[in-house]
């Protein structure tokens, strides 16, 4: 009998130890469930309670938050002005077109009487009125002529005439300004070129298909592609760059369906620039051919930091060149950890979220200094200070927050997951607070990708794998004119005006956004310098 009652003693105990831990996974697969419920169905306010919205700013706004308040006037927030004065804020048509703007008289209104009478009526003086208008979109053919000749009295002699100019972009008859509106309006105004081609049959009344603007594309790609290889390696020759990689869609002949490919995107956050590289999968070879790796000497081009997420094949990079690659770990991705956790402990969550904005609150008055007109060098030094000052106490209360709370949660759980990975991410987050070229975050990488998605909602994939790349070439160009100031379309038919058909990689390195962009900042600083010293 006792036998018997220790039998179902242990099985009884055995069931509530396996009712335990189904009950702990049914609560961690809810949070899950209810985490992605709230995605995708609440709105914006439903997602966290009223104190957690307060702190989940996205990530677009993370560099601009509030100016930091000042010690004891935590609760005080800056008056905002009774009434605006809608007049003052007004926009001008001078603030808003440039002054240049092509004007057409389109008519001249003259009273009756001084119609009647002229010679009566002095003109003292004149009013405009002004209606914005657009001249239609049109194509017309940009001409060389050459005239052929014979020798007046040598008859026998054959006609003479001067040979063809090469195409301006091989292989095609499309001339740069017509190459530059279609790149500009796919890879910057998302166009696809279906909707192109029916924009020219609407408005051109010419049948230019898909098939032609994608081989003119292709034609303009190659063509650029040296300029590319040439951002490409001063990108590798930064000592930190912010790397993260998306998924892109593309036609597979043979498949029958689309496959996934990846856009591996580098970012030098000192010179703002940007490079996308196209790859089939996101494999630590992937990685490796972004990098320069050559296979024969094992090396690789790049050497230095790079930022980037948890993945593991960044890791496994590290751990394989350990002497010239480091990495830093990115802050945003860490609060988004906490984000997910939800309402799963609230207090635990709104403490770290604080700590985590106080940080960015730190970034945002360094970002503003960064933004004066003081020496770089400054800069950098009054970054890495304040770094040290300010932040790096802030840091350690997390981290003794993180090793506090590890074992008060299920390893499973959201929250349980976020600690882990915030723990696991922590060394590599520290590395910002010493090297003052290293950003808080992968932001702006992030931002990079941002383009590239806006344009997958309208053509939807990759026409095959080699379009991959070639697409890849003009985000690059598109996204580092952009960032330079340099109006896309303008650059685009200046460099294929001046790009030689096989050009050296000195010539292309010529022809960068940042090279234009400086070249041109140099031009403008030595023409206002010659007019103060005429003035003077």
């Amino acid at each position: 009998m006792e036998a018997k009652l220790e039998s179902v003693t242990a099985e009884l105990l055995a069931t509530k130890v396996k009712l335990t831990k189904t009950e702990a996974e049914l609560d961690r697969k809810n949070q899950i469930i209810d985490a992605l419920q709230k995605r995708l169905f609440g709105s914006s306010s439903e997602r966290l309670d009223p104190d957690q919205l307060q702190l989940a700013f996205d990530e677009i706004v993370l560099g601009k938050p509030a100016a930091p308040l000042e010690p004891g006037d935590e609760t005080s927030a800056p008056e905002e002005p009774e009434e605006k004065s809608a007049k003052r804020n007004r926009s001008r048509k001078k603030d808003l077109f440039p002054e240049n703007l092509k004007i057409v008289i389109d008519r001249i209104l003259i009273p009756d009487e001084v119609a009647a009478d002229p010679d009566n009526w002095k003109k003292i003086g004149e009013e405009h009125h002004d209606e914005l208008a657009a001249i239609k979109p049109e194509l017309y053919w940009n001409r060389t002529t050459r005239h052929k000749y014979v020798h007046r009295s040598e008859r026998g002699r054959p006609p003479i005439i001067m040979p063809a100019p090469e195409p301006s972009i091989p292989g095609t008859m499309c001339a740069p300004e017509l190459a530059a509106k279609i790149i500009v309006d796919k890879f910057c105004d998302h166009l696809p070129f279906y909707r192109q081609s029916e924009r020219f049959k609407r408005d051109c009344d010419a049948i230019i298909g898909r098939s032609t603007l994608c081989d003119w594309t292709h034609a303009v790609a190659t063509h650029l592609r040296p300029i590319g290889e040439a951002i490409r390696t001063e990108l590798l020759a930064a000592d930190v760059i912010q790397i993260d990689e998306t998924p892109i869609k593309y036609l597979s002949p043979g498949y029958g369906k689309t496959r996934m490919g990846f856009l591996w995107v580098g970012h030098d956050p000192l010179a703002d620039q940007v490079y996308y590289d196209w790859q089939k999968g996101r494999a630590e070879k992937n990685l490796l051919d972004m990098l320069g790796y050559d296979p024969e000497t094992g090396t690789i081009l790049f050497a230095g930091t790079i930022q980037c997420d948890g993945y593991t094949v960044y890791e496994t990079l590290a751990e394989r060149y350990p002497e010239i690659i480091m990495l830093a770990a990115c802050l945003a991705h860490i609060r988004r950890k906490f984000i997910d956790a939800g309402e799963q402990d609230t207090k635990v969550i709104l403490t770290i979220l604080k700590k985590i904005q106080e940080l960015y609150r730190i970034e945002w008055s360094l970002r503003q200094l960064k933004q004066s007109k003081a020496p770089p060098d400054d800069c950098s030094a009054c970054r890495l200070l304040v770094r040290k000052g300010h932040s790096r106490p802030v840091v350690e209360e997390i981290k003794e927050i993180l090793d506090k709370e590890k074992d008060k949660h299920l390893p499973k759980s959201k929250l349980g997951e976020a600690i882990r990975y915030a723990r696991n991410q922590w060394e590599q987050f520290e590395r910002y607070l010493e090297d003052e070229n290293i950003e808080i975050d992968n932001n702006l990488v992030e931002n990079a990708i941002r383009p590239t998605k806006l344009g997958a909602k309208n053509w939807m994939f990759f026409g095959s794998a080699e379009a991959g790349e070639n697409n890849a070439l003009l985000y690059t160009l598109i996204e580092n004119c952009k960032r330079k100031g340099l109006n896309p379309g303008d650059y685009l038919i200046e460099v294929l005006r001046k790009l030689p058909t096989d050009p050296t990689p000195e010539q292309a390195a010529e022809l960068t956004p940042a090279r234009i962009a400086a070249a041109r900042a140099a031009a403008e600083q030595n023409s206002t310098e010659i007019e103060d010293a005429s003035a003077a």
